[in-house]
């Protein structure tokens, strides 16, 4: 770890200031405060169990939202240490430098990231938010569950404090176990995996009974609480996790078979990740957003970083909101998702909607461009005026000569870390904005959707040997206009499920559970980084000239120096994340107590 960064993280650790009230009359102090309930007034009506649940999911979306160094934190930790996607950005570093880090492994990729502090504090203000409605209305062995409104918001609470004690479990290994509000001197120490992963499957199974069904699949509110098809659906795979696969077919079939979900047909790929689609039949479980007046939008949505992922291009498509410059990155499919997808299927409708090629992204799309007559500098430099027709009004080749669009190579001479494709699948629609905003959005953000179930249940059936899993594999295969698979195999399900849940985090955790990580990443050690060029230009011309050449896109691989440097990933040590350098500085390991938080192996 660098002097620096422990200089900013010991910075950011500031002690408590005791402020003592010399002498005075303590009676004048004995003002009654409006507006506020006493502690001890409030935790006994269905109406506070409510309340209090309602807290937990304004908490579980503050994680999935939350802000992590210029970039939604979540996106980084769940998504950044996958193979199918290069953190790059209009630069190197800059404010991308969390997620690059992480992304290509490098030797700075270390406990201060960020993100990852980020991450781990909201999930465990998360737990903190469940436990104060566990501990007040439930009990010791629920007897403060005097009615049914209690028990379901008990439940609910339940399963997200489950979720959250898994989600800690699958990046950080053994996270303390925290079932109760702790006390101020409390030292939480790590919980054993195997033992976490116990009480994670038993807590949803504990659950169960007292959470309501989703009424169809048409019930929009349905997708975004806790019911029992998403508590089954975690459960199952978090026994698919834990490698039982009888309970977790068992678990997942009663999903499937319950008839509130379904998959989105092929048309409406497009619309998955959009407000148009949110509430559909395939949310298994997806956090709300809602714009109101008087409350604020949320500042850092998701998707107003994504906005700002096309910022080194000089425009944007109609579809999607025209927010042209500002901080952001450039999450682009790797060399070795996009040979082995479009090696499978180079014209399925998932890879259409989902990913476009540079060209693609210049030529299908709709601009906003009115005819224009625009100074057009040639192969010497020199600008000539050049009238272009509307946007409307183009041929594809008219649209592959028009200085118009492109990137954007009066700033940007290149893109760091773009193989030539963009993936499209979160990109925010203009129909995505809140009132009276250009960059911020209110689509919700899914947790789990129908198309993981089947792929869980078909992974649950491939290790067993059981032929059923086969139609739900092919289900999905079907509906992406893919081809569909003859066998059922471990190798078929890991590729369906690579393709189809790709930048939806997933797919690092899969490598590690299933022992391919230190195989499939590493490319990352020794490869060099491709930077995305346009052959309309002069290369290094930053825009000055052009070549009379159409726009297409010109791949350069750069070594960059961090792999030499010690970059790339590391068996034993980057399966897990580490804990954030500052939690551990706070409650350090003491081996003789047993108590404090011990660094994860490689982390020290």
């Amino acid at each position: 770890m660098t002097a620096m960064k422990k200089n900013i993280i010991f910075g950011m650790i500031g002690a408590l200031a005791l402020v003592s009230l010399a002498s005075c009359n303590q009676k004048l102090l004995d003002i009654p405060q409006k507006g506020v309930v006493a502690y001890e007034d409030f935790y006994h009506s269905d109406a506070d169990a409510q309340s209090a649940l309602t807290a937990v999911y304004h908490e579980f979306i503050n994680l999935v939202n939350d802000q992590g160094s210029n970039n939604p934190a979540w996106n980084v930790v769940t998504n950044a240490t996958g193979d199918e996607l290069y953190w790059g950005g209009g630069k190197k570093n800059g404010s991308s430098s969390g997620g690059q880090e992480m992304n290509e492994f490098r030797n700075t990729y270390d406990s201060t990231i960020p993100h990852i502090r980020v991450v781990y504090k909201d999930l465990y203000a998360l737990i903190y938010k469940c436990n104060l409605v566990l501990d007040n209305f439930y009990g010791e062995e629920g007897e403060l569950c005097d009615s049914d409104v209690k028990k379901r918001c008990v439940a609910e609470a339940r399963v997200v404090r489950a979720w959250a004690h898994f989600t800690l479990a699958c990046y950080w290994g053994t996270p303390p176990l925290v079932e109760h509000v702790l006390s101020g001197d409390a030292r939480p120490t790590n919980c054993d995996h195997q033992v976490l992963m116990d009480w994670v499957i038993a807590q949803y199974k504990m659950a169960l009974p007292d959470l309501e069904p989703r009424k169809g699949k048409n019930d929009k509110p349905g997708a975004w609480k806790i019911t029992t098809g998403n508590c089954l659906a975690f459960l199952g795979k978090a026994q698919v996790f834990n490698k039982d696969w009888a309970g977790a077919k068992a678990s997942l079939k009663q999903v499937i078979e319950s008839g509130n979900y379904a998959l989105t047909p092929t048309a409406d790929l497009w619309n998955m990740f959009h407000k148009v689609g949110d509430g559909n039949e395939e949310k298994v479980l997806e956090m709300n957003y809602v714009y109101a007046d008087g409350l604020g939008p949320w500042k850092y949505h998701f998707q107003r970083n994504q906005a700002l992922f096309f910022r080194n291009l000089k425009k944007y498509p109609s579809v999607l909101i025209q927010a042209g410059d500002g901080w952001g990155n450039n999450c682009a499919p790797t060399q070795k998702f996009m040979d082995a997808i479009m090696q499978h299927e180079p014209n399925s409708a998932r890879r259409k909607a989902w990913i476009a090629s540079y060209e693609e992204f210049i030529t299908e799309y709709p601009y906003p461009l009115a005819a224009s007559e625009v100074s057009v500098p040639d192969s010497e430099g020199t600008k000539h005026k050049v009238s272009y027709k509307a946007d409307s009004e183009m041929t594809k080749a008219e649209k592959l000569m028009d200085f118009r669009r492109g990137l954007n190579c009066e700033k940007y001479d290149e893109t760091y870390a773009n193989y030539g494709y963009y993936f499209m699948k979160f990109m925010p629609w203009a129909t995505d904005l809140i009132p009276n905003s250009a960059t911020v959005t209110e689509e919700n953000r899914i947790i789990m959707r129908y198309a993981e179930v089947l792929l869980l249940y078909a992974e649950a059936c491939a290790m067993t040997n059981d032929s059923d899993g086969l139609k739900y594999l092919n289900m999905v295969a079907e509906r992406a206009g893919a081809p569909t698979y003859s066998a059922l195999t471990m190798e078929n399900v890991k590729q369906e499920k690579w393709f189809e849940l790709c930048w939806e985090g997933t797919r690092f955790l899969d490598l590690v559970r299933w022992g391919d990580a230190a195989k499939e990443l590493a490319f990352k050690s020794h490869d060099k980084t491709p930077y995305l060029g346009d052959e309309f230009y002069v290369k290094g011309s930053m825009g000055k000239k052009t070549t009379g050449l159409p726009h297409k896109a010109r791949i350069s691989f750069i070594d960059d120096g961090w792999a030499a440097s010690g970059g790339g990933f590391q068996a034993g040590k980057h399966e897990l994340y580490p804990f954030p350098f500052d939690v551990v500085q706070l409650n350090p390991w003491d081996e003789e107590k047993g108590v404090g938080l011990k660094q994860n192996p490689g982390w020290e």
